[in-house]
């Protein structure tokens, strides 16, 4: 039977102390103490005494009113607070790691504006000082993005793609293997693979963070050169497996994914201008 009845004054504390219930109850507490007192003073349990009966499903149907709104507001205000919590949980988490976020882009960017993915540009002189200095931004904003605490199941995974991605491009980065014109024929034609699949992929990346800064006019689009850049790189696991190059191949196909994985959520992400 739902409680249905004209409201007669009562308290909200006398409403919880007729049901035996705090303010901490739930609602599904105070329907079970309802059903409690309805099968103990209902007319239909009281047919000798319809009048009694009557009289105190009145009063406990007023008390069930008061306590139903009672509690409703204040697990409202509970969700209210908690929710506010956790946004200014979120927002603070976001500006902390929009601000690490942009650092890991500073690295990338100088890596890129000066052509040092290509490993004879560093070898020296300014070039190899700013390739330098692009590593250790990286780094240290990696660092910073470990020890960032996540509010929420989402900003976690956010927090998880973006650093996995950075981390595997500074392990990408960081390779300085250059071909030997005394390579076998097969070395070659790995390295010929390899060396596409890298062009491409740098393209795509590039393309996608530092479009207007970077990207040559004509450059083909990031989707694009990731197919190019998979294709390539397969080409060398596939066919040149006996290769030198199979080590450095695999650590760009992580790279591969982990970009790929970091653009499936690039909406969750406007700072980086993807």
């Amino acid at each position: 039977m739902a409680p249905h009845t004209g409201r007669a004054f009562i308290s909200e504390e006398k409403a919880l102390a007729l049901f035996k219930i705090g303010p901490a109850a739930s609602l599904r507490d105070l329907n079970s103490a309802y059903r409690r007192l309805v099968r103990r003073y209902h007319p239909d349990y009281n047919p000798h005494r319809l009048e009694w009966a009557h009289t105190a499903m009145v009063k406990i149907n007023a008390a069930y009113d008061v306590a139903v709104e009672h509690l409703a507001a204040l697990r409202y205000e509970e969700v209210q607070a908690h929710l506010d919590k956790e946004i200014r949980a979120h927002d603070d988490f976001t500006a902390l790691f929009s601000n690490t976020a942009n650092r890991v882009l500073d690295g990338l960017f100088t890596y890129y504006q000066y052509g040092l993915e290509n490993p004879h540009q560093r070898s020296s002189g300014t070039p190899r000082i700013r390739y330098r200095s692009a590593v250790r931004r990286i780094s240290e904003a990696l660092s910073q993005l470990e020890r960032l605490r996540v509010p929420n199941p989402v900003d976690g995974e956010t927090l998880e793609i973006f650093t996995g991605f950075a981390r595997t491009f500074l392990q990408c980065m960081q390779i300085d293997r250059t071909f030997a014109p005394t390579s076998s024929r097969e070395e070659h034609g790995a390295y010929r693979r390899y060396q596409e699949g890298s062009r491409a992929l740098d393209a795509a990346i590039r393309r996608a963070f530092f479009r207007t800064e970077l990207s040559p006019h004509g450059e083909l689009a990031s989707p694009q050169n990731l197919k190019v850049s998979l294709n390539e790189y397969m080409a060398v696991v596939t066919n040149y497996q006996q290769s030198s190059w199979i080590t450095e191949t695999a650590m760009k196909l992580c790279l591969l994914d982990a970009f790929q994985a970091l653009l499936a959520i690039s909406e969750r992400v406007p700072e980086l201008g993807l």
